[in-house]
């Protein structure tokens, strides 16, 4: 960081109108101080080093920065901005997790826009990543599938769309369990087959489970996503027995009371002492529940994987369950703080919440289907628009999908950053590599070039902030200020005349469709070739 490494994480970008490039806060440290020791560092970059109230505001010479810059990009390519902090630790990223017998819908979408640029942001940053899909394959919900299946299933329109089908049916089995609970009753008895061996219903529910992540690897395979690890729940219910044993013999986990005229005890963890609700890991007849399972779920990873960290990619109404299973495993001895929630917030549409039980969906299939038309057909640009949408605000708000944002040309969409490198590609294609600039520069920088240069100089700070505060958006707010400037540039300063400046000029055009491409690499976005 230009020989700032030590407060590197302090340094901020001054707003406009300050009229510099970085400001360091100095609330706790002398700011005169210092100024002195960065002057000491006599970096010829910085050409002004000023306090400014409790800041140190330093302003670059951009003779210095251009051929320093423009080499970088030009020397790294694919790999500006990326940096090596995280020093090859391994973490483990979970997110998409579908539920097997539904489709994904537009609020899916969010889940693996997020988990796939975090994957990015963490690799950019030097970390060695794992990626698991933990498809919810088992329980309650998909034996009401099962039931419906057995009671109303159409074999011609399960072979024509299976998944949608297994969802319609779904559905009516939600509508008509309402009037008719003891529909609940047939799908736990058919549940307690399933769970002993039955191999007819084990069939019906491999064939389910067969036909959803061939669906799913289809939208994967539009999102460029892939997964190392993909078990589902059903692949760790062996595994939950030892998993409550283990924290009853730990204390973490206790007996209950037995139910009024039966034999069998709950199994509860008390977090009282945290104030955090207690919940059960196994109901009085024996069956197990959620927590048990996801228990089980983080043990096996940790006994498998040695890992600095795992991730769970959730949306933010899971927030008060992980912090309990987290809690939990701290009890039972495991490291708690190697588990991280990385929340957002949901995805709405028509003003209403998106659910399966109720059918207020559109399927992931069917936007990215219709985001491809409106883009004429150009699947990089339609994909793009979505997964833009998904990341162009903070995690922690809810967001209304919207068409009209997303594939708006005018700004804060993935078509205007896809155009203006779409733009600058046509800018190379017309003229011949520039030659490297001399160090320093020698003829002046004009102000459109300055603020362009500026921008390619501060994507790799950007890049590690945004994997420090686990944000995706600051990347997709960084391209968007950056497809602006360029834009202003390329408005204003005649790229390819020939004389004094040209070589800088060329040489920034090639350093933009850089740092734009390998930004919307980050966000899992692909750049076009025309539009």
């Amino acid at each position: 960081m230009f020989g700032l490494e030590k407060i590197a994480s302090k340094i901020e970008i001054p707003p406009e109108g300050v009229g510099a490039d970085l400001a360091i806060p100095c609330f706790r440290e002398d700011p005169e101080a210092t100024a002195e020791k960065i002057r000491a560092l006599k970096n010829p970059l910085f050409r002004e080093v000023v306090v400014k109230g409790r800041y140190v505001n330093v302003s670059f010479d951009c003779a210095v920065l251009a051929p320093l810059v423009l080499a970088e990009v030009a020397a790294k390519k694919d790999a500006y901005g990326w940096n090596d902090s995280g020093g090859g630790k391994k973490v483990m990223i979970e997110y998409s997790a579908p539920n097997i017998a539904k489709p994904m819908h537009m609020g899916h979408a969010r889940n693996n826009a997020i988990g796939h640029a975090l994957v990015n942001l963490y690799r950019a940053n030097g970390y060695e990543v794992i990626t698991t899909n933990h498809y919810g394959d088992w329980g309650m919900s998909l034996a009401k599938i099962m039931l419906a299946y057995g009671k109303w299933g159409n074999r011609a329109e399960f072979d024509k769309d299976p998944v949608r089908h297994l969802l319609g049916l779904y559905v009516r089995m939600t509508k008509e369990s309402a009037d008719n609970p003891a529909l609940e009753d047939e799908a736990r008895a058919l549940f307690r087959k399933l769970e002993g061996g039955d191999r007819g219903l084990h069939a019906t529910w491999q064939e389910f489970r067969d036909v959803s992540v061939a669906n799913f690897e289809r939208m994967y395979g539009l999102l460029g996503i892939s997964f190392d690890v993909k078990n589902g729940e059903s692949f760790y219910t062996e595994f939950i027995p030892r998993a409550i044993e283990e924290a009853l013999a730990k204390g973490a986990a206790h007996y209950g009371e037995a139910a009024e005229g039966g034999e069998g005890k709950p199994v509860a963890v008390n977090l009282d002492a945290w104030k955090l609700p207690s919940f059960l890991l196994q109901k009085s007849d024996g069956a197990s529940l959620y927590g048990a399972r996801d228990i089980a779920v983080v043990k096996w990873r940790l006994e498998h994987y040695d890992v600095e960290k795992i991730v769970y990619v959730v949306g933010h109404e899971q927030e008060l369950y992980l912090k309990q299973i987290f809690k939990t495993m701290g009890l039972m001895g495991y490291p708690e703080e190697k588990l991280a929630h990385v929340s957002y917030g949901m995805v709405t549409q028509g003003g209403k919440k998106i659910s399966t039980r109720t059918g207020n969906i559109v399927f992931l299939e069917d936007g990215f289907e219709d985001a491809i038309a409106r883009a004429k057909g150009i699947k990089e640009v339609g994909i793009g628009a979505i997964i833009y949408n998904m990341l162009s605000m903070g995690r922690e708000h809810d967001i209304a999908f919207s068409w009209d944002a997303a594939m708006s040309v005018q700004g804060n969409s993935a078509p205007y950053i896809q155009y203006a490198y779409v733009r600058a590609k046509a800018i190379l294609e017309k003229a011949d590599a520039p030659a490297p600039l001399p160090a320093p520069y020698t003829h002046p920088v004009l102000e459109r070039e300055a603020a362009l240069l500026k921008l390619v100089a501060h994507f790799p700070g950007v890049v590690w902030q945004a994997h420090a505060l686990e944000a995706p958006h600051l990347i997709a707010t960084f391209l968007n200020a950056f497809a602006q400037e360029f834009n202003r540039f390329y408005a204003s300063v005649p790229v390819l005349e020939d004389g004094e400046g040209r070589d800088l000029r060329l040489a920034l055009v090639a350093a933009s469709a850089q740092v734009i491409k390998n930004g919307l690499w980050l966000l899992g976005i692909a750049v076009p070739e025309r539009m």
